[in-house]
């Protein structure tokens, strides 16, 4: 009797129901793995465009902040009757004339020595008076092979040049507005690329 019992108990050891209770087999636990890293990868290749999208809109919100600025400092200035002063506004750096730079400003830098300032960062170009971006690296995988222009931008203050001397007068030029000109990296900026360098 008792050579039975012990046969028996061994029997149940081998069966498949007591298989299935001692846990995954290596096998098993391998084509987890491998379903789990596919996932991923479609995932990471799904999201990482919305990062390099979130750069451009981050240039994009800071570019409207410093019009925004620009805008109540001229009218600032017009109120208070010192629009003969407005011409100043040419070709100076508009980071000087916020209230806080961006943290990744890198401040006035010669154009030779731009490109050390890193990625993602803003400097104002003293040689060429263009306040530029240099976008980082693209984290999606996708490359059309198109190298964007870094994005670059300008003061000016337009004016109908009334008398044509090519100087503002208040009382005789009509005023347009002081303004934040786009003069490279349209494509980038307009979403037209998607590799900026």
């Amino acid at each position: 009797m008792k050579m039975r019992a012990q046969i028996h108990k061994r029997a149940l050891r081998r069966s498949p129901a007591a298989a299935c209770e001692s846990g995954f087999s290596l096998f098993e636990l391998t084509i987890v793995i491998v379903i789990i890293g596919i996932l991923l990868a479609v995932a990471i290749n799904r999201l990482l465009p919305y990062i390099d999208e979130a750069e451009r809109i981050a240039v994009l919100t800071t570019e409207s902040t410093i019009r925004s600025s620009l805008v109540i400092l001229a009218a600032k200035r017009i109120a208070s009757g010192r629009s003969a002063t407005l011409t100043e506004f040419n070709g100076s750096n508009p980071m000087a004339l916020m209230l806080e730079a961006p943290a990744n400003y890198s401040g006035e830098i010669d154009s030779t020595a731009g490109l050390s300032v890193p990625s993602r960062s803003w400097y104002f170009d003293v040689a060429t008076r263009h306040l530029v971006y240099r976008p980082g690296r693209p984290f999606s995988w996708i490359d059309s092979g198109q190298a964007a222009k870094s994005p670059e931008f300008v003061v000016r203050v337009e004016f109908a040049d009334n008398d044509g001397n090519g100087v503002f007068e208040p009382y005789r030029d009509e005023l347009h507005g002081v303004r934040l000109l786009r003069v490279a990296g349209f494509e980038w900026l307009d979403g037209e690329t998607t590799t900026p360098r």
